[in-house]
């Protein structure tokens, strides 16, 4: 129930009550869910999607660059820091976290060092989205293809 809006409760994202998501009966929160699925040579080569209310957008986006555009390999798309942006307020929100693995996330102070040169407010996130990513490996076009030869003399 804590995704719907109620007019008269700011959500725990900070956004305003939006009546097309108020508490009616039959009726299903709106999502940002964001999935993408990839075809290959009409084959499912993988998808991508994530979980995090108002982060999830920029989250799967910004997996689908690291991996489809920077050359990323799956986890470390997944895995590399990410960074949110809400309009209001005006401020760059980056992860700084340490996962269940041990693992710390956070940008490199090069990263941030960048973001504010150019006028951005930064803040530490403790989380974020999370993200699934799986990636399929592909058959070859022609391996399930028998090849018959009628040899007719």
């Amino acid at each position: 129930m804590g995704d719907f809006s109620v007019p008269t409760k700011i959500s725990s994202d900070s956004l305003p009550p939006s009546p097309s998501n108020f508490i009616r009966p039959n009726k299903r929160p709106l999502s940002s869910m964001t999935p993408i699925i990839f075809l290959k040579d009409e084959q499912l080569a993988g998808v991508l999607g994530g979980s995090g209310g108002m982060y999830i957008i920029p989250a799967v986006a910004q997996v689908f660059i690291n991996y489809f555009i920077l050359g990323m390999d799956p986890e470390d798309a997944v895995q590399s820091p990410r960074v949110y942006h809400k309009l209001i307020p005006n401020v760059v929100y980056y992860e700084n976290w340490t996962v269940i693995d041990g693992d710390h996330i956070e940008h490199a102070d090069n990263r941030k060092k960048f973001l504010e040169e150019r006028g951005h407010k930064l803040e530490p996130k403790v989380g974020g989205a999370i993200c699934q990513f799986i990636i399929q490996t592909l058959k070859k076009p022609n391996e399930n293809r028998k090849l018959s030869y009628d040899h007719q003399s």
